[in-house]
């Protein structure tokens, strides 16, 4: 049975708490400075007389700073550069001229994907969870991708001649809830007129949906992946739909019918697919998310050793990989490093074994060991992100607060996160560095949503700042800059 929430319920606020901040921005749009003007503009976008692209840049990122404070994200940071770099493969080889995206995973098992203008792109550990194949994830992103695109999140706004701002403020909130698997909850705060008009507009029309196939599927073509992958995917989701009680929320977006999937695959049948080829690093991402989607990590840790026989295939190093993070998760630290050492053996040149290695040192208490292999890792990958990170995890619980420091900004410079601030905010701190530790936190509270307090730390940063010239300066501009953003002025 769907569990309802009342309109006062919490993620009925976080909607209506969502919408607001998009209605601020929606209705700050026809003020707003237009993008420098291309050198052939493009005189028969429609879509222009509403967003530019400079704008839906910039509501997208609003949205995205919201969205982060309002779901849960997936603190991972193997998991997010394994995403990273499937993402931006496919958005090189889609109709994407120089992508800029903003990439997340949202920590929840629910089947689901999506793209808001821009270039935010989303992805649920869930999709993980079902997929069969790298090809079947990539399907998606491709289909994602090409709502970026092909505009059509803002060609829906332009095409409904009746979708004021507020309704475009709701669709976009509403859509946020919908994101943690909580669709019923999402249109609870929303006014019961507005409920048919609104979900209509937040699934995509059938049109924009074979669009998505149709660009996607040739994007997934050019960067080497199966088309056929798309079909099957969409096959597996209408089955399953058959046996539960509600469809996945990809398909609550995303209409899916008999006669789109059979259309998905007469055009995937027209194309050249590619040999078929097993991925190492698909394979051990899955065996991550699973590991750590056990409510009960007992539970898990029986499950990877009914699959773990020692072997040297893909399959048996994922389900190995799977049981050492199992075994770490209920801090069976001899048993995760046996598994590592091996898998190790078998594949010197995988990184992720090594990393995995360093994690179990830093949970049991060893940060020095845990340092030595990831500075030996970034030696042969130097600025591999998700390295970084744990290096600097390990720098920190070693008390080597300023090689922390180092770590971390050099990833900044290359990157905005906030998982790079939050380190950066504790290892300034315990540097008794109070202005770096202040600018860090408001970075943080601003990546996050929080604006006010964002603020309120710049603040401090500069009164911790004033004989430090340059930093001064530094964080003067950006506190004007975070102003204006947190104001919506456009």
């Amino acid at each position: 049975m769907v569990q309802r929430h009342s309109p006062r319920s919490k993620p009925a606020r976080r909607a209506l708490r969502l919408g607001a901040l998009v209605m601020a921005l929606v209705t700050a749009l026809p003020t707003a400075v237009a993008a420098p003007a291309p050198s052939l503009p493009d005189l028969g976008d429609p879509t222009s007389v509403y967003l530019t692209p400079e704008q839906e840049f910039r509501l997208g990122r609003a949205w995205l700073r919201e969205l982060r404070g309002q779901v849960g994200i997936l603190d991972d940071p193997l998991v997010q550069d394994y995403v990273e770099h499937l993402v931006y493969r496919l958005a090189s080889h889609s109709d994407l001229a120089e992508p800029d995206l903003a990439i997340i995973v949202v920590n929840s098992r629910d089947i689901n994907a999506f793209a808001v203008p821009g270039g935010v792109i989303g992805l649920n550990a869930g999709l993980f969870l079902n997929a069969e194949s790298e090809d079947e994830v990539a399907s998606v992103v491709a289909h994602e991708i090409a709502h970026v695109s092909q505009r059509h999140f803002t060609r829906r706004y332009a095409d409904s001649k009746r979708l004021n701002a507020a309704m475009f403020a709701a669709m976009l909130a509403s859509l946020a809830v919908a994101i943690a698997g909580n669709a019923e909850a999402g249109m609870a705060g929303i006014a019961s007129t507005q409920a048919a008009a609104i979900q209509n507009q937040l699934a995509y029309s059938r049109h924009h949906e074979r669009e998505a196939d149709r660009v996607g599927m040739q994007t997934l073509v050019n960067a080497g992946y199966d088309p056929r992958a798309m079909s099957r995917f969409f096959e597996r989701l209408l089955r399953n739909v058959q046996y539960q009680g509600r469809p996945p929320e990809f398909i609550l977006t995303h209409p899916l019918t008999e006669d789109r999937v059979a259309d998905a695959r007469s055009r995937a049948n027209a194309m050249r697919s590619p040999p078929l080829r097993m991925t190492p690093d698909f394979q051990l991402a899955q065996s991550r998310i699973r590991a750590r989607f056990f409510s009960n990590p007992q539970q898990g840790l029986s499950y990877f050793q009914g699959l773990y026989k020692g072997g040297t295939s893909l399959e048996q190093q994922a389900a190995g990989f799977g049981l050492a993070v199992a075994a770490t998760r209920v801090r069976q630290f001899e048993l995760a490093e046996r598994t590592l050492n091996a898998l190790v053996q078998a594949d010197p040149n995988q990184l992720w074994y090594r990393i995995a290695l360093a994690e179990v040192a830093n949970e049991r208490g060893q940060p020095a060991q845990a340092v030595t292999i990831l500075e030996d890792v970034l030696r042969t990958t130097p600025d591999h992100y998700a390295a970084s990170v744990l290096l600097a995890r390990s720098l920190i619980s070693a008390q080597r607060y300023p090689d922390a420091r180092q770590v971390l900004e050099r990833q900044l410079r290359r990157r905005s996160d906030p998982a790079l601030w939050q380190l950066l905010a504790d290892a300034a701190g315990k540097d008794n560095d109070l202005a770096r530790a202040h600018f860090a936190r408001a970075e943080l509270y601003f990546a996050v949503g929080q604006s006010d307090r964002a603020l309120e730390q710049m603040r401090y940063a500069l009164a911790q700042s004033n004989e430090r010239f340059d930093l001064n300066a530094q964080i003067r501009a950006r506190l004007r800059q975070m102003e204006a953003l947190a104001s919506e002025r456009f």
